[in-house]
């Protein structure tokens, strides 16, 4: 065609391992400004797309350029953006036009602006990264949700836990210990053993890591958040059955830019985010440096120490360093610290119906059971040591019952509890006594009971190392890199129910470790100080004492300890070719390797 620059796309072909659809992929671009001539060469060397257009349309043109992940079509308008001219599709080519003058025509700067919409059907065109392959949300075959950093900020979604209220099919549950449960579409994990596979991958930068604190840190300068659901194995490995958690960090740019903000609120709430961007050598080398800061009280109480429990005292950091020492190459190196000390609680308010075993209508009474033949059966009260086959070895210590009903807030029958019944053998518990039985629940959800001041201490290290080159215009290798160290203390009363007080009995001549603890127990009544006189005999007298422990103190009340601690480490490394061609069909093949250690 005379007096036309025809330019061609190339085609490449490789082994497939995973085919994806691209028909509006996106991708990295920067374009500088200049003659429209030379960006137009640009953009067809990085894309392979055909243009045609006369040598006279763009001679003596100049463009702003095009810079940043976005789609093909959508560079292409920016190249134009504010030129006079727009394009027109014919077959498999791209004509470059004048563009044509209407009455009341928008400006130049708002048609760049309408050509992009258009490009993108009329939705914003949103870069995920979870497929390996950069692209356009719309056309990547996943079901995905994807919440960018002014989306989390404006919709109130602070942490993982939060993702439950805009990302449909997916539910988060905290289960015992320090472990949590992500499902996606009904499948989860709810196993607390550290060699279990979860169901859900949680993954940094499209790194999955297995020890990771999604459940305690709070979103902070983030390019977005990404929530795959559906079997995510072949790229995620063995633990993604129901789908991927991938958190983006936003990366560093060649423009000096700075964030802070500070959120106040009730129950002392303080929060601090800050983020600064650094260009330190042109386009060449960025630094970006990030952090969130959060305390305040917590929203339960504890009526036993009469103070605020469950509070918040974390903060994050993250370092982030850009090198791009050619157009080709681009590597991330990424450190991140998370740590966190506080009264934190693994699990809050214990619902509980006394079980009092079959029959029964109080710890003490006697039950009945009813044979396979009909015959009923007698069983003797609880109490007595462990050896008396009684209610206790038929009660589950609690029994559901309705959210609403005051017998929700009972307390468990102590009998049922085998260290109770032990305690009581060798004598260290008055007999037949229910530790449990003298106390009653708050009917406040967020009233507790705690004799223990619960502490939650974590730290955790992660660095990445991600570096990609672009062998040509449909090529990229890529290596990611990742190693992550972690560390997590935490102890809570294990009852959170509280006990009757005088339950120890005090033996002055065999004490069995026990001080005396100033009180005496009268026959049938509580525990009262030392010279009030007994209404019964007075060889009913008991003194009461305390157990003393080097970890918990001293009480005269039954004290449990919660203790849960872990120390991880990991490894791994991932290598991927992947394809961006133009038509329907691409690729990413791979491998990767994981060492993990507990």
């Amino acid at each position: 065609m005379k007096g036309f620059k025809h330019l061609r796309s190339a085609l490449v072909c490789g082994a497939s391992v995973l085919a994806i659809a691209t028909a509006a992929r996106a991708e990295d671009f920067n374009i500088p400004a200049g003659t429209l001539e030379d960006a137009l060469n640009r953009y067809t060397t990085q894309t392979g797309q055909q243009l045609l257009y006369p040598d006279a349309l763009v001679r003596g043109v100049r463009t702003r350029g095009a810079a940043g992940e976005m789609t093909a079509d959508y560079a292409l308008s920016r190249i134009l953006n504010g030129t006079g001219l727009a394009t027109r599709r014919e077959a498999s080519a791209i004509v470059i036009v004048r563009e044509e003058k209407k009455p009341q025509a928008p400006a130049a700067h708002d048609l760049g602006e309408r050509v992009a919409a258009a490009s993108s059907s009329g939705v914003e065109t949103v870069v995920v990264t979870s497929s390996k392959i950069k692209g356009d949300i719309q056309t990547v075959p996943i079901a995905i949700t994807a919440l960018s950093q002014e989306q989390l900020t404006s919709r109130q979604i602070a942490g993982g836990p939060d993702l439950v209220k805009e990302v449909p099919n997916l539910t988060f549950s905290k289960t015992n210990f320090t472990g949590y449960n992500i499902e996606i579409r009904g499948i989860g994990t709810q196993a607390i053993s550290v060699t279990t596979d979860p169901a859900v991958a949680v993954a940094f930068n499209d790194t999955p890591f297995i020890r990771n604190h999604f459940f305690e840190q709070e979103f902070y300068d983030v390019s977005q958040v990404e929530v795959l659901r559906g079997p995510q194995g072949t790229l995620y490995g063995r633990n993604a059955t129901a789908g991927v958690v991938n958190v983006v960090s936003a990366k560093p740019t060649d423009e000096f830019e700075a964030m802070l903000s500070a959120d106040w609120g009730n129950y002392s709430n303080r929060r601090y985010e800050g983020m600064v961007n650094l260009p330190i050598v042109g386009d060449k080398l960025d630094l970006r440096i990030a952090g969130e800061w959060t305390k305040r009280d917590g929203y339960s109480f504890n009526q036993t120490t009469d103070k605020p429990i469950d509070g918040r005292d974390l903060w994050s950091s993250r370092v982030t360093i850009g090198w791009k020492p050619v157009s080709t190459v681009e590597a991330d190196l990424i450190w991140e610290h998370f740590q966190e000390d506080d009264d934190r609680l693994r699990s809050g308010k214990q619902l509980c119906k006394t079980d009092f075993g079959p029959g029964a209508s109080s710890v003490l009474d006697t039950g009945q059971l009813v044979a396979a033949n009909g015959t009923v059966v007698t069983v003797p009260s609880a109490g007595g040591g462990v050896f008396n086959l009684n209610q206790a070895y038929f009660s589950q210590g609690c029994v559901p019952d309705s959210l609403y009903s005051k017998n929700s807030f009972e307390v468990p029958n102590g009998f049922s509890l085998p260290f109770v019944n032990g305690a009581s053998f060798e004598g260290f518990l008055r007999d037949n006594l229910d530790p449990y039985a003298q106390t009653t629940q708050s009917a406040n959800l967020r009233n507790i009971q705690s004799a223990i001041e619960p502490r939650y201490v974590a730290n955790n290290d992660t660095l990445e190392l991600n570096a990609s080159w672009n062998i040509g215009p449909s090529l990229t290798l890529s290596s990611d890199t990742g190693y992550n160290d972690d560390f997590l203390w935490s102890t809570e009363d294990y009852n959170r129910f509280d006990t009757a007080p005088g339950i120890f009995v005090y033996n002055a001549y065999n004490t069995r470790g026990l001080i005396p603890s100033g009180n005496y127990y009268c026959g049938a009544g509580n525990p009262i100080s030392i010279g009030a006189p007994c209404s019964n005999a007075f060889g009913s007298q008991q003194p009461t004492g305390e157990i003393c422990d080097p970890q918990l103190g001293c009480s005269d009340r039954l004290v449990i300890e919660d203790l849960s601690t872990e120390r991880a480490w990991q490894l791994s490394q991932e290598f991927r070719l992947s394809s961006n061609f133009s038509g329907p069909f691409n690729f990413s093949v791979g491998g990767n390797f994981l060492h993990y250690e507990t």
